[in-house]
């Protein structure tokens, strides 16, 4: 009967979370702006505490705990409210922090990524609290803001904060990704010989998105334009780049741009970097499903004398950090750029067999939810702190929109994502310890 109530508390509450969802939606909280992420946390940390739940944050306010229970162990639930840039304005079916209710979606920046899932998990505990159940462990439901960019957040969290003994992140997809590939920002500065004959060169706006627009202005007066489809820069043959559609127009106009050239030799619309060759190629690791290495050029613009390329990398489990800086540096010289490397996390591997990934397992049996155990393209915070596994809140079936233009989150998902949330944690905080 637990389960069904459960149920019937996230039934009545749809209007209240779109309300929420929608109002969080409404803060323009762009990694880096911390002024907007603290007015969006804040507006979090305030609904919390009306809804009964104690409220903490980090001494500079870059990450919000919302406590339940007690008890010696702790699940903790990573999430975020800060957001990735727009991409192109006018691909935009409703302006992108309007926050809209239509067509059974939400729409907006974040609604997916991630500030649907705060509301959700928010109201997942409000659930199980309200059931009367003895809480026999703590729940944390902590919500960073910089997981689009380093998690400094993260890091003063872990200074400040004990560390949960195991937990998920709402920041994917459904089922159970207990793999996750690791990430790297490498970063080609290139002396360009031809810089003078370039007036304006720009392309993406996020290091972690797939562009849809591109574009340069020549000295001679001629001005390129390159459109494509954007999307998370962890799948992006999912998308259509047009940092490498600019490229090839260039290439065919006979313009011989190094970081024209580099792009157009090494990097594809589906990612795969085959020629630049960071491992071989291969999709698993010891005989084990991993993933394939993918690399996308995400932001293209002029800076200080220099042409600036970002190249986002998704490195499979057991390939290194310098596996990737060895393979940029090799060709250094002939293209003429410096390298480094902006962020790096990691690859991440959780094994399948630990007992509260077996209760996650039966509860989207429960659901009906396929509970099979996978890799994630994407990148996490569940890969910040051990035992933890991103899950949800989208279905496979949904359409992928986070960091595209026209990201929605749909209101049937939103509902069942928030049952199964709220029955696994009934199920973690009542059963014994």
């Amino acid at each position: 009967m637990t389960r069904n109530r459960l149920d019937d508390f996230i039934e009545s509450s749809k209007d209240e979370m779109i309300e929420h969802i929608l109002q969080t939606v409404s803060y323009p909280s762009f990694t880096g702006d911390m002024a907007e992420n603290r007015k969006c946390l804040q507006y979090v940390l305030d609904l919390a505490e009306k809804l009964g739940f104690k409220t903490m944050t980090t001494s500079d306010m870059s990450v919000g705990i919302v406590e339940m229970g007690e008890g010696s162990e702790c699940m903790g639930i990573l999430a975020h409210v800060d957001v990735v840039g727009i991409g192109d304005p006018e691909k935009w079916t409703y302006e992108p922090f309007e926050g809209v209710n239509r067509d059974g979606f939400l729409w907006g920046r974040g609604t997916s990524d991630d500030k649907g899932a705060v509301i959700m998990s928010l109201y997942a505990m409000k659930a199980v609290f309200d059931s009367g159940v003895k809480l026999n462990r703590k729940i944390w439901l902590i919500i960073g803001t910089s997981e689009e960019g380093e998690w400094t957040d993260i890091e003063t969290f872990k200074k400040e904060f004990p560390i949960p003994d195991f937990g998920f992140s709402p920041d994917g997809e459904f089922p159970i990704f207990n793999v996750e590939k690791g990430y790297a920002d490498v970063i080609l500065s290139f002396e360009e010989p031809m810089l003078h004959s370039i007036l304006e060169l720009k392309g993406g706006d996020s290091p972690n998105t797939v562009p849809s627009k591109a574009y340069i202005r020549l000295g001679d007066g001629r001005e390129i334009t390159a459109h494509g489809v954007s999307t998370h820069s962890s799948t992006p043959e999912e998308g259509k780049n047009a940092i490498i559609g600019l490229c090839k127009k260039l290439s065919e106009l006979g313009e011989v741009f190094a970081f024209a050239r580099f792009i157009s030799g090494y990097m594809s619309n589906d990612g795969k970097p085959v020629e630049l060759g960071f491992d071989d190629g291969s999709d698993c690791y010891h005989g084990e499903y991993v993933g394939i290495t993918t690399a996308a050029p995400t932001v293209l613009k002029m800076e200080n004398g220099k042409v600036i390329l970002n190249i986002n990398i998704r490195q499979r489990y057991g390939t290194t950090l310098e596996d990737i800086s060895s393979t940029f540096k090799k060709m250094a010289g002939q293209f003429g750029y410096d390298v480094s490397i902006d962020s790096y996390l990691e690859p991440m591997r959780v094994t399948s067999d630990l007992p509260f990934l077996q209760i996650m397992r039966e509860t989207c049996r429960a659901y009906g939810v396929d509970e099979s155990f996978k890799v994630a393209a994407g990148t996490s915070y569940a890969k910040s702190m051990g035992k933890f596994v991103s899950w949800g809140p989208v279905f496979p079936d949904d359409p992928q929109t986070a960091h595209m233009e026209d990201e929605r989150l749909s209101v049937d998902t939103m509902i069942l994502a928030t049952k199964l949330y709220a029955y696994f944690i009934f199920r973690i905080s009542s059963e014994g310890q």
